[in-house]
């Protein structure tokens, strides 16, 4: 006789559930080594945006057509299956399957939030910013894995640059009180200058005013940038006068004093220190090199006289021609000291050390630029970017809170003679007069 057999129970396997996911999610991470995690991470990341995004134009579909098998009777549009198509997902194209939908009459409608997703203007800032910082156009093509071309790359740099040059040249320059402008020059190569113009407001805070373009250092060229300023409001407050740094050029002197007569110049000491030691054996630069360096620590008028006799006694053995240039610039290597202010102030108003920082950032902000195109708008462009390029990173002068006194010497200078206060540095005798008057020209 058989004997039945007996009934064995057949169960379904369950569907795993999202604590187990959790669970081979992270021994998958506990088994990689930090690169591999990092991928997987991002991949689940990327998963999750696909699927997102995917169910964001299923929205858009059935509102635009109804319910999936169930369509709207009245509504005018269809749908029309899918197709691959291409979005950009956190700075990288992608390929996704996307839904389509046709219009009775108008045909194929592209979807909103497809046509977003696939544009790259939402890569506008990502690499704007990278170019901005000095990578190359090419290198963001080679970057971003042929994401965006070259040429995409240049026509959204030049939409950018174009909005920091109206940046630069459209906002307020009125509503502050200036008490110092420093005007340089860089040159760009074979194809020209740039003069460059930096304020210094009365709580010492720095900003890039101004530049102007040109073929030199030309009094022309300066001339239109001071009075561009003008214009814009650049000037000393009433019953003061505004002081100007500048290094040795004619130009700016002679362009100074037309747009801003009042105004006190100051020569950069840096800049006649590197001539005098050009014209010095080298045995002597040392001990020229003590000398500038008493003359830039000097304060007051007295201290700031003795020394500049001291160098002018040191030039007179040595290079009589020398010495004759120093004492014609007396005037502009003095204005400084004979306001009488703190020599904490020397270090920012003795030298055009500020806008030559500038420069130097703004060659590092141009270094990848090969050829220059003088028939555009690009040197003025890149220029514009340059300068809130090393903007952003301004902070206020050393000894800010001296200020009010350069104020106030500044206001008094404009009622009467400037300060002869300071202390001594010696108590000899100073240089004859004939002393230079005897030196031949």
């Amino acid at each position: 006789m058989v004997q039945p057999c007996e009934s064995v129970a057949v169960t379904k396997p369950k569907k795993p559930t999202n604590t187990m996911n959790h669970q081979i999610l992270k021994a998958a991470f506990l088994q990689g080594g930090e690169r591999e995690s990092s991928e997987l991470f991002n991949k689940l990341i990327r998963s999750s945006v696909r699927q997102a995004f995917w169910q964001m134009m299923a929205e858009e579909v059935e509102a635009l057509c109804g319910p999936r098998y169930r369509p709207d009777e009245n509504s005018d549009y269809q749908r029309a299956g899918s197709e691959i198509g291409r979005v950009y997902l956190g700075g990288e194209k992608e390929e996704i399957r996307r839904p389509r939908v046709r219009h009775q009459n108008d045909g194929e409608v592209q979807l909103e939030t497809y046509r977003v997703a696939s544009s790259q203007a939402g890569l506008f800032e990502q690499i704007v910013g990278l170019v901005g910082e000095g990578m190359s156009q090419r290198g963001v093509e080679r970057a971003s894995k042929g994401t965006i071309s070259k040429s995409a790359v240049s026509r959204m740099w030049e939409d950018k640059s174009r909005e920091q040059l109206a940046l630069v040249r459209e906002r307020r320059l009125d509503e502050t009180e200036w008490l110092s402008v420093i005007i340089d020059g860089v040159f760009i190569g074979n194809k020209g200058c740039v003069v460059i113009a930096i304020g210094i407001d009365g709580s010492g805070r720095k900003q890039a005013l101004d530049f102007e373009p040109g073929d030199s250092e030309s009094r022309e060229t300066v001339n239109r940038l001071i009075k561009r300023l003008k214009e814009r409001g650049v000037c000393a407050e009433k019953d003061s006068r505004l002081l100007v740094l500048r290094d040795g050029s004619k130009a700016i002197a002679g362009a100074v004093s037309r747009c801003w007569p009042q105004a006190l110049q100051q020569t950069c000491l840096i800049h006649v220190e590197r001539n005098i030691a050009d014209r010095l054996r080298r045995r002597d630069r040392s001990e020229s090199q003590r000398l500038f360096k008493c003359l830039r620590q000097a304060e007051g008028a007295q201290a700031g006289e003795e020394a500049f006799e001291d160098l002018l006694k040191f030039l007179i053995e040595r290079n009589a021609a020398a010495a004759l240039a120093l004492r014609e610039r007396q005037e502009e290597i003095l204005c400084v000291h004979r306001l009488g202010i703190p020599s904490t102030l020397n270090l920012t108003f003795l030298s055009t050390n500020i806008i030559e920082n500038v420069m130097r950032n703004w060659r590092e902000h141009t270094h990848n630029i090969k050829r220059w195109n003088v028939k555009s708008d690009m040197i003025e462009r890149w220029a514009a970017s340059g300068l809130l390029w090393a903007e952003s990173g301004f902070r206020r002068i050393r000894h800010h809170e001296d200020l009010p006194k350069l104020r106030e010497a500044l206001e008094r200078s404009l009622r009467g003679p400037a300060s002869t206060s300071g202390s001594s540095l010696r108590s000899g005798p100073s240089v004859p007069t004939g002393a230079l008057s005897e030196i031949p020209s």
